[in-house]
């Protein structure tokens, strides 16, 4: 019901570590989502919160029964009036706000995507706002108190012997940025406080630690607290580690795992002469992690796919894998979270044919089939340490080029192009010509 970035696996090593702490009260800063307040309910702990963005004090207040004083801002009502009679100061003011972060970044800019975002929210208020009212009503957190308030000041006074557990902002300035839509359209009794630096997160571990009873969790590594590192968590390829610490708990270490099925098609190898017609076979899940495993780049963290084609040739062998999403912004757009040929072969210039079967016909109709929408381009992110990528050169244009976020890349690069001109059978022949040569070989 609340949003929150904690994976699962912290929400039970939380409540594990608080079954070992003695009954009574437990105290929790920079509360958030109420992630820790969820993961130790019906323990018999009497909660205390405290935090300050609007989001938060809104539901802290309506958890303990206070006024949750929101109102919209008279500048927003003209575009925004029709949520006014939702605001209740209880309930339907924090489900107006709940559903609030999911739309209002889009208002008042400008793109299709934006404009249909908002739409389609007003015009299914009613029903969105009763839902959310309702699964609110049925919560069963139960705080003691809450209390806006910043992290520095309210710690000093708690009990020195309490049990504190929290999980500070992750970044400077990451709650601001985050509630920043909510600020804009909504008025409240906001505190006064100096947004926490990265250094003010490292600190105020510190005073959270100095107790005999505690957790706190980062993706902060914090040399001075290793003597306390409790656990490692990476819940999935691409998220960043969280470092659990504690006074007192088991050691735990979390990695992500995906399901690998068998792929028993024949590949094409070397020494084989590849042949037409393409085709092109669906894949499961798990047979797409296991090809993926065994030929992407490693240093390439994968993704989920919604759907994984093999490209086979005409003697039924594997030639390459293509792996599509709809993309979340261009809705006509499909974006190309993977593509690779199998190795070695004969053709070194393989995965260009395996990018003409990604944008061919056929492919453009297996993705309208899955995403249920008309699919005319699509995009990709290659990463190159090359201000270009030789794969993808002549076959999409380049888009945009800036530096890498991924350790091992000089390069990230922004491709897009046209999807379904070309047929498989033409994409085959406009390869064999291009680029179809294989290497030539001489014994010795």
């Amino acid at each position: 019901m609340f949003q929150g970035t904690i994976p699962g696996p912290m929400r039970s090593i939380v409540r594990e570590t608080a079954s070992g702490w003695p009954s009574g009260p437990v105290y929790v800063p920079c509360c958030g989502n109420f992630t820790i307040e969820r993961s130790v309910a019906g323990m018999g702990f009497a909660l205390h919160s405290s935090d300050v963005s609007i989001y938060t004090s809104a539901v802290g207040r309506w958890l303990t029964r206070q006024p949750v004083g929101i109102q919209l801002r008279e500048e927003s009502r003209d575009e925004l009036g029709w949520l006014a009679d939702s605001l209740d100061d209880g309930v339907g003011t924090v489900a107006t706000l709940m559903l609030g972060t999911r739309f209002l970044a889009s208002v008042g800019r400008e793109g299709l995507w934006h404009e249909r975002v908002v739409r389609s929210y007003r015009e299914q208020w009613k029903a969105k706002h009763a839902e959310t009212v309702e699964r609110l009503s049925g919560s069963d957190i139960e705080l003691a108190s809450y209390e806006v308030e910043d992290v520095r000041s309210w710690l000093q006074k708690v009990p020195r012997d309490a049990p504190v557990c929290s999980f500070p902002p992750f970044y400077g300035g990451g709650y601001e940025k985050l509630y920043e839509p909510l600020e804009t359209h909504f008025t409240w009794d906001a505190p006064e406080y100096e947004p926490l630096s990265d250094d003010d997160v490292v600190s105020v571990l510190s005073a959270i630690t100095d107790r005999p009873y505690w957790l706190t969790a980062s993706n902060h590594d914090v040399p001075e607290l290793h003597p306390y590192l409790r656990g490692v968590i990476k819940a999935t390829p691409r998220a960043a580690p969280f470092y659990v610490y504690a006074s007192q708990a088991r050691t735990r270490i979390v990695a992500p795992r995906q399901p690998i099925d068998p792929v028993k098609v024949p590949r094409l190898r070397e020494g084989d002469q590849l042949v037409g017609p393409l085709r092109l076979s669906l894949l499961k899940p798990g047979q797409f992690n296991a090809l993926r495993s065994r030929y992407l780049n490693p240093k390439i963290a994968p993704g989920a796919a919604n759907l994984a084609v093999a490209v086979k040739d005409g003697g039924g062998r594997l030639l390459g894998v293509f792996a599509m999403a709809p993309s979340t912004f261009t809705p006509d757009e499909a974006y190309v979270l993977s593509d690779f040929a199998v190795t070695p072969t004969d053709y070194p210039r393989l995965s260009k044919l395996i990018v003409l079967a990604a944008t061919s016909a056929e492919a453009q109709l297996l993705c309208q089939r899955a995403f249920s929408r008309r699919i005319r381009r699509v995009a990709t992110t290659a990463f190159s340490n090359n201000p270009v990528s030789m794969k993808y050169r002549g076959l999409l244009r380049l888009h945009k080029r800036s530096p890498s976020n991924e350790d091992g890349w000089k390069f990230q690069l922004q491709y897009q192009g046209a999807m379904g001109q070309h047929t498989l059978a033409e994409a085959l022949e406009m390869w064999a010509k291009r680029w179809g040569a294989p290497t030539t070989k001489t014994g010795v």
